[in-house]
């Protein structure tokens, strides 16, 4: 039987590069072989570099944001690390902070163009579940009341029993806006703005709070839960965490 001219070649190539030197060989390889041993390289290095983020990444336990309020250093410490030392976290486990938002609506502001970027960042952990815990001034706690983004804090409270009867003075009541016509006022298919509103306890004076106090805030620092919050649990294990005395 004749042999296929390509298996004629095959021999004779692999019969030639038995016989080069090392280096010819690499040579070779390099020669011939360059693109597909780069694309390999670089496939190798993108499944390492994604393995060894997937192993070093850490599952947060809580995402709190910071809005209309500045945190220093020493406190977003206190609020990171040394509750994950608290609460008896793993190396595994962390906390994601949103520090510098600056909520207003306010048009005429200077601010006004960063307060719709903190706007659009806080709608867009409110909708992918995570932002849970929020530390604000006066005038965000009303915007976030007003939105419906908080929970009812008396009830969320209530799931224990020390922490609501040591904390139950401090609770605050807010507007929330159930239904309005802002839509319509807002096209001027409507003369006046009208809306329904109730009175719901859903926020929390924290001032007081030893670290925070520390700190000296001119202004009242409230706390608000996030109403879809699926970590409300570990937002009441970091409540009393504030409350916690500080060095």
């Amino acid at each position: 039987m004749i042999s296929p001219k390509g298996s004629k070649e095959s021999f004779h190539i692999r019969d030639s590069f038995k016989k080069m030197t090392f280096s010819q060989k690499i040579d070779y390889i390099i020669a011939y072989y360059k693109f597909p041993v780069i694309t390999a390289i670089i496939a190798a290095a993108v499944l390492i570099s994604t393995a060894v983020e997937r192993a070093n990444r850490k599952q947060p336990v809580i995402y709190t944001a910071f809005a209309n309020v500045g945190v220093g250093e020493t406190l977003l410490e206190h609020f990171s690390d040394e509750y994950l030392v608290f609460a008896g976290k793993t190396s595994k486990e962390g906390v994601v902070l949103y520090r510098d938002l600056y909520i207003s609506d306010d048009s005429s502001s200077e601010n006004h163009q960063y307060a719709y970027a903190s706007k659009l960042k806080v709608l867009g952990a409110i909708s992918s579940r995570k932002l849970d815990l929020v530390l604000m001034n006066k005038e965000a706690y009303d915007l976030f009341s007003s939105s419906g983004f908080l929970c009812n804090l008396d009830d969320l409270l209530k799931q224990d029993t020390k922490l609501h009867s040591k904390l139950s003075d401090l609770i605050i009541s807010n507007t929330v806006i159930t239904e309005d016509n802002s839509i319509e006022y807002d096209l001027g298919e409507a003369e006046e703005y009208t809306a329904e509103t109730i009175e719901m306890k859903n926020g929390l004076d924290v001032s007081a709070a030893p670290c925070l106090a520390s700190a000296g805030f001119p202004d009242t620092v409230y706390l608000g839960v996030i109403e879809n919050s699926p970590r409300k649990d570990e937002a009441l294990s970091f409540i009393g965490y504030l409350f916690e005395p500080y060095p």
